[in-house]
């Protein structure tokens, strides 16, 4: 088995917060109910918890459904509502995302000079 190996793959990002208790078959409800998804298709569906600190990656390998957990023991996920491609990312940015890393570009700073005497 292997995990994502298909560059062509999407990445659909659930926009609520999900109960992390829930397993194959509430997350599989989730994806065809809510996301308007097809298990079966191969993508990535990507889920978050309520702290921020837990996603999960449901997706079919081929043979059969892949979940994966993943809990940061610091920092947070980036919020769901802050994917700016209305709930679809790329491979590159789900492999940020999985890191504990936020893609989005920093907002812009106000910079402060020093007065002159």
């Amino acid at each position: 088995m292997v995990l994502f190996n298909h560059r062509y793959l999407k990445v659909f990002v659930c926009s609520r917060i999900v109960d992390m208790r829930g397993g194959f078959e509430s997350l599989g409800r989730i994806v065809s109910a809510e996301m308007g998804g097809d298990l079966l298709d191969g993508h990535v569906f990507l889920f978050f918890g309520r702290n921020r600190r837990r996603a999960k990656a449901l997706l079919f390998d081929g043979t059969g459904l892949v979940l994966i957990h993943k809990r940061l023991e610091t920092g947070r996920f980036m919020r769901p509502d802050e994917f700016e491609n209305s709930g679809s990312i790329t491979m590159a940015e789900l492999g940020l995302i999985l890191d504990g890393t936020s893609f989005k570009l920093p907002l812009a700073t106000r910079q402060f000079f020093l007065a002159e005497k």
